[in-house]
This record gives structure tokens, sequence and C-alpha cells, in this order.
């Protein structure tokens, strides 16, 4: 049964087919026509029929984007970008209501990779992602521009990511707090805080205290034992009497929650690999809050368990390796205010 039906634009032939391919094959999912990219700005597309839009865009067309950007929006028609490679986050500051982005490989074999994570984003669409033709729509306020506080979940391959992606954003963290709760066996947090100093040595980093402050320019790891809040504040709180959350204490989903309640703007969350669910239903509330809220790309996960169902759920906005990541959040970072 076809639930969900995708139109797909793209100035290349070859990317076309090969999304149409990959969108076919998946249950509930249809491609019902494909299009270069001027044809949508030329009302050249009959778009009644779509449930969801697929746009790739080429440096070629950079001047178009403004035009394109707008148009989708007056459309209301939920999007998938996909960005040119090494710009992940190219045309976000002109993000339309309920879009996402995602950045086109580099390589064969990537683009084999991202036909699964678009499946699973356009799966999260299906489930009630803003739809004109019969979904329910939900709020996809654009996020602030500015950043001061990152909290960021994994799992299994979450250190590593983690690390590629602060150091993407590189002097930047001296403006920005980042709150971390990282699924790791009891004991191993202070070899994670030392680890991640040496590789960010001009941040201030160690395991969170009960009722400390955030401030830019420190990182904070969730200890054993307990699940980390952020309160008002910002401040940090421990709750060591609830008990585990998808199996774990500390929760990524309780960080997360909690976040959204206490200081949804200027703040973004980030879920990265792992296995399960942890983080998920916390992230869709950050982005329901208006937060920026982002996941790692299948290609790049050593597990892609979290980011999958948080792309089903339709939580994220952004798809992108650690390193693209970290180049969106520095580049939100250092727009602070200005737009």
């Amino acid at each position: 049964m076809i639930s969900l039906r995708i139109m797909v634009f793209d100035k290349s032939a070859s990317i076309r087919a090969l999304l149409r391919r990959g969108i076919e094959s998946a249950e509930g999912l249809a491609s019902i026509g494909s299009f270069p990219v001027s044809c949508l700005l030329e009302n050249g597309a009959d778009l009644e029929e779509a449930d969801a839009l697929v746009i790739g865009l080429a440096r070629i067309e950079e001047e178009t984007w403004p035009a394109l950007m707008a148009h989708v929006d007056r459309l209301g028609i939920p999007v998938i970008f996909l960005s040119p490679p090494g710009e992940p986050d190219l045309a976000a500051s002109l993000r339309p209501e309920r879009s996402l982005f995602m950045e086109k490989p580099r390589s064969p074999e990537g683009w084999k990779s991202l036909c699964s994570t678009l499946v699973a984003a356009l799966k999260g669409m299906e489930k009630g992602l803003a739809g004109p033709n019969g979904h329910e729509p939900r709020d996809m306020r654009s996020p602030d521009s500015g950043l001061d506080l990152i909290a960021v979940g994994g799992s299994a391959g979450g250190p590593e990511a983690t690390g590629e992606m602060l150091k993407t954003i590189g002097a930047a963290l001296e403006k920005v707090a980042v709150v971390i709760v990282q699924h790791i066996g009891e004991g191993f947090e202070s070899g994670y805080v030392q680890w991640l100093s040496r590789i960010l040595p001009w941040t201030d980093v160690d395991v969170a205290k009960e009722g400390e402050a955030l401030h830019s320019g420190r990182i904070r790891i969730a200890g054993p034992g307990a699940h980390l809040e952020i309160s008002r504040g910002p401040a940090l709180r421990h709750d060591r009497d609830a008990p585990p959350e998808h199996g774990h204490r500390p929760s990524v989903d309780r960080l997360f929650r909690s976040l959204a309640r206490s200081k949804p703007k200027g703040s973004a969350g980030v879920l990265l690999s792992g296995m399960g669910v942890d983080g998920v239903e916390g992230l869709l509330r950050l982005n329901r809050a208006g937060c920026l809220t982002m996941v790692q790309d299948r290609e790049s996960s050593a597990v892609f368990g979290m980011p999958r169902v948080a792309l089903e759920r339709g939580a994220a906005t952004i798809a992108q390796p650690p390193e693209a990541l970290g180049t969106v959040l520095r580049r939100r970072i250092e727009a602070g205010g200005r737009q």
C-alpha cells in the first residue's frame, strides 16, 4: 500500500534515476515523477499529488536558491534538500518550514548509504511529518541562527563521532556550552574526559557536577548512576532516584527533554551513532520546541540505530557525518544574533 508519494528534482538525470530507485524500493513509498530543478521554479511540474519533495541542490544553480526556498515554503510541502558535497549547511539559512538537509556524497558507495538514510527520513514523513494530503502537521519552526548550548547523545560509536564533530567546531567551542550523555560503562567516564581534553586542549572538559552552572567554553559529560538534566539558569542537576530509561541511566532522552523544558532558545540537540531508541523522543521534543536538531547519517554511523529511528519519527532537520555536523554547528555559533 502506497502511503507517501514523492517527487524528485535534480539537475542530473543519473542522480534523479538513482533516487527514484531508492524510493521505489521502499515499502509504502512511491516516486511519482522526476524533473530538473528548473521545472520546479517554472511551475513545470504538477505537484498536486505529491506528499513530499526531494530536491538536489547544485552550486551552478546557487543564484536560484532564494527563489527556490521561498517557492517551496509557499507550497507547504515537506521537502528534503540534498546539499552540494562539502557544503552541508550551505542553503540552510534560507530554510523553509518542514525541511531537512542532507549532504550529497562524494563517492558511489556514499550514494547507496544516502538512499537508505533518505528512505528513513521519508518514512518519518509517512508517519506524520507535515503533509497537505491528510497528514497532521507538526511544528517545524526554524531554529534561531545563534547557538550557545549543545546537547549531545550517543551510544556505540558515539565517542569517536563526538570527538570528530567537536574538533570541527574548533575554537568556536569557546562561545558555547556542551553537555554530553554517552552510553559507556561505569569507570570509563574519566578516560573519556581525558581523551576529549587531549583532542580539545582549548576547552574545559570534565564530568558534570550537581548544581554546576553552564558557561561557554565548558564541555560537561554525564557521570554514571544518575540522569543528567539541564535546569533553568541554565545549570546541571542529577536525578539518582528515577529508574533507567531504555535501559540507561544516564539517559539521552532525559537530557533532551530537560533542555526542551528549560532552555530551547539558542540550543541544539545532536543524536549520534548508537543502538536502540534512547534520545529519539527527547530529540523530537527539542524539534517541536524550535531547536536545531541533528543526527549522524547512516554511512558514518558505527550503528545506525538511534539516528535511524529519529529520522523515522521526523525528529531531525539535518542528517550528516560528524564532521559536517560540526561545520553546521560552527556556522550557527559564529552567526550569533546577526541573522
